[in-house]
Protein backbone atom coordinates (compact mmCIF):
# COMPACT_ATOMS: atom_id res chain seq x y z
CA UNK A 1 0.00 0.00 0.00
CA UNK A 2 2.76 2.52 0.92
CA UNK A 3 3.98 1.88 -2.57
CA UNK A 4 1.05 3.32 -4.22
CA UNK A 5 0.78 5.84 -1.53
CA UNK A 6 4.30 7.67 -2.12
CA UNK A 7 3.49 7.80 -5.88
CA UNK A 8 0.23 9.22 -5.24
CA UNK A 9 2.28 11.67 -2.79
CA UNK A 10 4.72 12.73 -5.59
CA UNK A 11 2.13 13.04 -8.33
CA UNK A 12 0.34 16.06 -6.11
CA UNK A 13 4.25 17.57 -5.82
CA UNK A 14 4.48 17.43 -9.56
CA UNK A 15 0.98 19.25 -9.38
CA UNK A 16 1.77 21.76 -7.59
CA UNK A 17 4.94 22.94 -9.29
CA UNK A 18 2.88 23.17 -12.80
CA UNK A 19 0.74 25.42 -10.71
CA UNK A 20 -2.59 23.58 -9.78
CA UNK A 21 -4.18 23.58 -6.47
CA UNK A 22 -7.01 21.93 -5.10
CA UNK A 23 -9.73 23.84 -3.38
CA UNK A 24 -7.10 26.73 -3.48
CA UNK A 25 -4.59 24.71 -1.42
CA UNK A 26 -0.92 23.47 -2.47
CA UNK A 27 -1.34 19.93 -3.15
CA UNK A 28 2.23 19.07 -2.43
CA UNK A 29 2.76 20.90 0.61
CA UNK A 30 0.08 18.55 1.93
CA UNK A 31 1.94 15.90 0.57
CA UNK A 32 5.57 16.08 1.65
CA UNK A 33 3.50 16.18 5.14
CA UNK A 34 2.36 12.53 3.99
CA UNK A 35 5.95 11.96 3.33
CA UNK A 36 7.26 12.88 6.76
CA UNK A 37 5.19 10.87 8.43
CA UNK A 38 6.35 7.85 6.06
CA UNK A 39 9.69 8.58 6.58
CA UNK A 40 9.31 8.75 10.66
CA UNK A 41 7.50 5.48 9.68
CA UNK A 42 10.25 3.91 7.87
CA UNK A 43 13.08 4.85 9.88
CA UNK A 44 11.43 3.21 13.59
CA UNK A 45 10.66 -0.22 11.52
CA UNK A 46 14.09 0.27 10.09
CA UNK A 47 15.95 0.41 13.54
CA UNK A 48 13.15 -1.72 15.19
CA UNK A 49 13.19 -4.97 13.06
CA UNK A 50 15.94 -4.95 10.55
CA UNK A 51 19.25 -3.31 11.30
CA UNK A 52 20.98 -5.83 13.82
CA UNK A 53 21.69 -4.95 17.60
CA UNK A 54 25.68 -4.02 18.56
CA UNK A 55 27.61 -1.07 18.87
CA UNK A 56 28.10 -0.12 15.04
CA UNK A 57 23.72 -0.08 14.84
CA UNK A 58 23.65 3.84 14.46
CA UNK A 59 26.29 3.35 11.96
CA UNK A 60 24.31 0.67 9.88
CA UNK A 61 21.51 3.06 9.88
CA UNK A 62 23.04 6.19 8.82
CA UNK A 63 24.60 3.93 6.23
CA UNK A 64 21.90 2.90 4.98
CA UNK A 65 20.15 5.81 4.58
CA UNK A 66 23.02 7.27 2.44
CA UNK A 67 22.77 4.69 0.18
CA UNK A 68 19.10 4.84 -0.01
CA UNK A 69 18.78 8.40 -0.59
CA UNK A 70 22.15 9.82 -2.29
CA UNK A 71 22.53 7.73 -5.49
CA UNK A 72 19.49 8.78 -7.08
CA UNK A 73 19.77 12.09 -5.78
CA UNK A 74 23.48 12.77 -7.60
CA UNK A 75 21.83 10.79 -10.75
CA UNK A 76 19.02 13.47 -10.98
CA UNK A 77 22.11 16.00 -10.11
CA UNK A 78 23.94 14.85 -13.09
CA UNK A 79 21.01 14.54 -15.38
CA UNK A 80 20.45 18.23 -14.48
CA UNK A 81 23.92 19.57 -14.74
CA UNK A 82 23.99 17.93 -18.73
CA UNK A 83 21.18 19.51 -19.52
CA UNK A 84 22.23 23.34 -18.02
CA UNK A 85 25.55 22.92 -19.44
CA UNK A 86 23.94 21.66 -22.97
CA UNK A 87 21.24 24.36 -22.94
CA UNK A 88 22.35 27.32 -20.69
CA UNK A 89 18.39 27.32 -19.68
CA UNK A 90 17.92 29.41 -16.17
CA UNK A 91 21.44 31.34 -16.86
CA UNK A 92 23.40 29.29 -14.92
CA UNK A 93 26.14 30.60 -12.33
CA UNK A 94 28.57 28.05 -11.27
CA UNK A 95 30.36 28.29 -8.37
CA UNK A 96 32.06 25.64 -6.01
CA UNK A 97 30.09 26.88 -2.94
CA UNK A 98 26.97 26.63 -4.43
CA UNK A 99 27.47 22.73 -5.83
CA UNK A 100 29.07 21.47 -2.90
CA UNK A 101 25.79 22.98 -1.05
CA UNK A 102 23.60 21.13 -3.59
CA UNK A 103 25.84 18.05 -3.41
CA UNK A 104 25.28 17.74 0.54
CA UNK A 105 21.67 18.21 0.10
CA UNK A 106 21.61 19.59 3.78
CA UNK A 107 22.30 23.19 2.74
CA UNK A 108 19.45 23.62 0.12
CA UNK A 109 17.19 23.56 3.43
CA UNK A 110 18.79 26.51 4.44
CA UNK A 111 18.64 27.88 1.07
CA UNK A 112 16.64 31.18 3.15
CA UNK A 113 20.64 32.26 4.46
CA UNK A 114 22.55 30.22 2.55
CA UNK A 115 23.16 30.87 -1.84
CA UNK A 116 22.40 27.38 -3.19
CA UNK A 117 21.04 28.68 -6.29
CA UNK A 118 22.35 27.59 -9.47
CA UNK A 119 19.68 28.50 -12.00
CA UNK A 120 19.15 32.93 -11.95
CA UNK A 121 16.07 32.96 -14.43
CA UNK A 122 14.07 31.27 -12.53
CA UNK A 123 16.18 31.01 -9.31
CA UNK A 124 16.43 27.95 -8.44
CA UNK A 125 18.91 24.83 -6.77
CA UNK A 126 19.75 22.04 -9.31
CA UNK A 127 17.00 20.22 -7.60
CA UNK A 128 14.57 22.82 -6.55
CA UNK A 129 12.01 20.33 -3.96
CA UNK A 130 15.70 19.15 -2.05
CA UNK A 131 14.82 21.90 0.64
CA UNK A 132 12.35 18.94 1.90
CA UNK A 133 14.98 16.25 1.43
CA UNK A 134 17.76 17.96 3.11
CA UNK A 135 14.61 18.37 6.22
CA UNK A 136 14.03 14.70 5.88
CA UNK A 137 18.42 13.93 6.30
CA UNK A 138 18.44 16.25 9.43
CA UNK A 139 15.74 14.03 10.77
CA UNK A 140 17.60 10.73 10.37
CA UNK A 141 20.34 12.86 12.62
CA UNK A 142 18.05 13.26 15.22
CA UNK A 143 15.36 9.87 15.10
CA UNK A 144 17.62 7.45 16.68
CA UNK A 145 17.32 9.00 19.64
CA UNK A 146 13.65 9.23 19.93
CA UNK A 147 13.91 5.62 19.71
CA UNK A 148 15.81 4.92 22.54
CA UNK A 149 14.97 7.66 24.90
CA UNK A 150 11.39 8.50 25.88
CA UNK A 151 12.36 11.70 27.34
CA UNK A 152 14.17 12.92 24.52
CA UNK A 153 11.46 12.12 22.60
CA UNK A 154 9.06 13.98 25.07
CA UNK A 155 11.54 16.87 24.77
CA UNK A 156 11.83 17.67 20.99
CA UNK A 157 8.16 16.48 20.16
CA UNK A 158 6.95 18.93 22.36
CA UNK A 159 9.58 21.02 21.61
CA UNK A 160 9.23 20.85 17.80
CA UNK A 161 4.97 21.08 17.83
CA UNK A 162 5.69 24.31 19.95
CA UNK A 163 7.60 26.20 17.05
CA UNK A 164 5.38 24.91 14.66
CA UNK A 165 2.38 26.67 16.28
CA UNK A 166 3.92 29.56 17.18
CA UNK A 167 5.02 29.71 13.01
CA UNK A 168 1.60 29.25 12.13
CA UNK A 169 0.34 31.78 14.72
CA UNK A 170 2.65 34.40 13.05
CA UNK A 171 5.09 34.77 15.80
CA UNK A 172 7.73 32.94 13.94
CA UNK A 173 8.36 32.93 10.03
CA UNK A 174 5.08 30.81 9.26
CA UNK A 175 6.75 29.47 5.80
CA UNK A 176 10.30 28.64 7.46
CA UNK A 177 9.32 27.42 10.71
CA UNK A 178 5.95 25.64 10.07
CA UNK A 179 6.66 23.83 6.38
CA UNK A 180 10.60 23.57 5.83
CA UNK A 181 12.77 23.97 8.88
CA UNK A 182 13.60 20.75 10.91
CA UNK A 183 12.67 22.52 14.53
CA UNK A 184 8.91 23.03 13.26
CA UNK A 185 8.70 19.91 11.38
CA UNK A 186 10.38 17.58 13.56
CA UNK A 187 7.21 16.02 14.99
CA UNK A 188 5.88 15.06 11.55
CA UNK A 189 8.73 12.56 11.56
CA UNK A 190 8.46 11.74 15.53
CA UNK A 191 4.32 10.66 14.86
CA UNK A 192 5.22 8.02 11.98
CA UNK A 193 7.57 6.66 13.96
CA UNK A 194 5.28 6.58 17.10
CA UNK A 195 2.36 4.69 14.58
CA UNK A 196 4.95 1.98 13.62
CA UNK A 197 5.96 1.45 16.78
CA UNK A 198 2.57 0.41 17.82
CA UNK A 199 1.95 -2.09 14.77
CA UNK A 200 2.23 -6.28 14.72
CA UNK A 201 6.12 -6.40 14.90
CA UNK A 202 7.40 -3.36 16.96
CA UNK A 203 4.30 -3.31 19.65
CA UNK A 204 6.80 -4.70 22.28
CA UNK A 205 9.08 -1.58 21.93
CA UNK A 206 6.29 0.80 22.05
CA UNK A 207 5.72 3.06 25.65
CA UNK A 208 2.55 5.56 26.57
CA UNK A 209 3.69 8.08 24.66
CA UNK A 210 3.86 6.15 21.31
CA UNK A 211 0.62 4.51 21.84
CA UNK A 212 -1.26 8.37 22.34
CA UNK A 213 0.76 10.71 20.57
CA UNK A 214 -0.55 10.18 17.07
CA UNK A 215 -4.13 10.08 17.87
CA UNK A 216 -4.20 13.16 20.12
CA UNK A 217 -2.15 15.06 17.74
CA UNK A 218 -5.00 14.17 15.26
CA UNK A 219 -7.59 15.65 17.56
CA UNK A 220 -5.41 18.62 18.08
CA UNK A 221 -5.09 19.09 14.41
CA UNK A 222 -9.08 19.00 13.95
CA UNK A 223 -9.66 21.20 16.87
CA UNK A 224 -7.17 23.72 15.70
CA UNK A 225 -9.02 23.67 12.06
CA UNK A 226 -12.27 24.56 13.48
CA UNK A 227 -10.52 27.21 15.21
CA UNK A 228 -8.26 28.36 12.61
CA UNK A 229 -11.27 29.13 10.70
CA UNK A 230 -13.93 30.31 12.65
CA UNK A 231 -10.89 33.18 14.11
CA UNK A 232 -9.80 33.52 10.49
CA UNK A 233 -6.66 32.86 11.57
CA UNK A 234 -5.68 30.58 8.11
CA UNK A 235 -3.50 33.83 6.72
CA UNK A 236 0.05 32.59 7.89
CA UNK A 237 2.06 30.29 5.29
CA UNK A 238 0.55 27.41 4.73
CA UNK A 239 -1.43 25.94 7.80
CA UNK A 240 -4.23 24.89 6.14
CA UNK A 241 -2.26 22.40 3.77
CA UNK A 242 -0.44 21.30 6.93
CA UNK A 243 -3.22 20.78 8.90
CA UNK A 244 -4.74 18.67 6.19
CA UNK A 245 -1.35 16.35 5.69
CA UNK A 246 -1.60 15.41 9.15
CA UNK A 247 -5.91 14.85 9.33
CA UNK A 248 -5.17 12.25 6.46
CA UNK A 249 -1.63 11.38 6.84
CA UNK A 250 -2.02 9.68 10.42
CA UNK A 251 -4.82 7.53 9.48
CA UNK A 252 -3.12 6.20 6.16
CA UNK A 253 0.05 5.50 7.68
CA UNK A 254 -2.21 3.51 10.89
CA UNK A 255 -3.81 1.85 8.57
CA UNK A 256 -1.19 0.95 5.87
CA UNK A 257 0.94 -0.33 8.61
CA UNK A 258 -1.78 -2.56 9.80
CA UNK A 259 -2.74 -3.72 6.33
CA UNK A 260 -1.26 -7.29 5.22
CA UNK A 261 -2.93 -7.01 2.01
CA UNK A 262 0.21 -7.42 -1.02
CA UNK A 263 -0.63 -4.99 -3.84
CA UNK A 264 1.02 -6.10 -6.82
CA UNK A 265 3.86 -3.36 -8.26
CA UNK A 266 3.45 -1.51 -4.79
CA UNK A 267 7.26 -1.92 -4.35
CA UNK A 268 7.86 -1.11 -8.01
CA UNK A 269 5.78 2.27 -7.50
CA UNK A 270 7.38 3.22 -3.70
CA UNK A 271 11.20 3.14 -5.44
CA UNK A 272 9.84 5.08 -9.05
CA UNK A 273 8.09 7.79 -6.34
CA UNK A 274 11.48 8.77 -5.30
CA UNK A 275 13.01 9.35 -9.01
CA UNK A 276 9.44 11.59 -9.91
CA UNK A 277 9.78 13.74 -7.23
CA UNK A 278 13.45 13.99 -7.75
CA UNK A 279 12.96 14.64 -11.33
CA UNK A 280 9.77 16.64 -12.39
CA UNK A 281 11.17 19.84 -12.04
CA UNK A 282 14.28 18.69 -14.49
CA UNK A 283 10.84 17.76 -16.88
CA UNK A 284 9.11 21.10 -16.07
CA UNK A 285 12.32 23.37 -17.59
CA UNK A 286 13.07 20.93 -20.51
CA UNK A 287 9.46 21.34 -21.59
CA UNK A 288 10.02 25.35 -21.01
CA UNK A 289 12.99 25.05 -23.06
CA UNK A 290 12.15 23.58 -26.35
CA UNK A 291 8.24 25.32 -26.06
CA UNK A 292 9.09 28.96 -24.65
CA UNK A 293 5.86 30.12 -25.44
CA UNK A 294 4.27 28.04 -23.11
CA UNK A 295 2.40 24.37 -22.85
CA UNK A 296 -1.30 23.98 -22.17
CA UNK A 297 -1.50 22.30 -18.81
CA UNK A 298 -3.09 19.76 -20.22
CA UNK A 299 -0.11 18.69 -22.29
CA UNK A 300 2.04 19.45 -19.88
CA UNK A 301 0.90 17.28 -16.67
CA UNK A 302 1.30 14.32 -18.62
CA UNK A 303 4.16 14.93 -20.50
CA UNK A 304 6.32 16.34 -17.11
CA UNK A 305 4.59 13.26 -15.84
CA UNK A 306 5.69 10.20 -18.16
CA UNK A 307 9.28 12.26 -18.67
CA UNK A 308 9.43 11.70 -14.78
CA UNK A 309 8.23 8.03 -14.82
CA UNK A 310 10.77 7.39 -17.55
CA UNK A 311 13.97 9.20 -15.66
CA UNK A 312 13.30 7.27 -12.43
CA UNK A 313 12.62 4.06 -13.74
CA UNK A 314 16.17 4.31 -15.73
CA UNK A 315 17.72 5.45 -12.63
CA UNK A 316 16.01 2.83 -10.46
CA UNK A 317 16.52 0.10 -13.20
CA UNK A 318 20.03 0.55 -13.93
CA UNK A 319 21.45 2.03 -10.10
CA UNK A 320 18.92 2.00 -7.02
CA UNK A 321 18.54 -1.61 -7.59
CA UNK A 322 22.28 -2.29 -7.54
CA UNK A 323 22.54 -0.30 -4.72
CA UNK A 324 20.03 -1.88 -2.96
CA UNK A 325 22.05 -5.23 -2.87
CA UNK A 326 24.57 -3.33 -1.17
CA UNK A 327 22.32 -2.43 1.09
CA UNK A 328 21.11 -5.43 1.84
CA UNK A 329 24.58 -7.34 1.91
Amino acid sequence: MFGYLRFVLAFFVLLSHVNIRIFNMNPGVTAVVMFYLLAGHVVAHLWDNVLPNGRYRLVWFYRDRVLRIMPLYLYVIFLTLVFLLLTGYGSPQYSFFKLLGNLLVVPVNYYMVLDTTILTDPSWALIPVAWSLGAELQAYLILPLILVSVRWKKILVTTSFAVYMLANLGVFHPDYFGYRLIPGVFFFFAAGACIQRTGFRSRHLSDRFDRLFPWLLWLVIISLFWIFSTASLFGHGYTKETFLGLFLGIPLVFLGSRTRIKLPYNALLGSLSYGVFLAHFLMIWILDYLWPAGVSPVLQVPAVFLGSVGIAWAGVRYLETRMDRIRIK
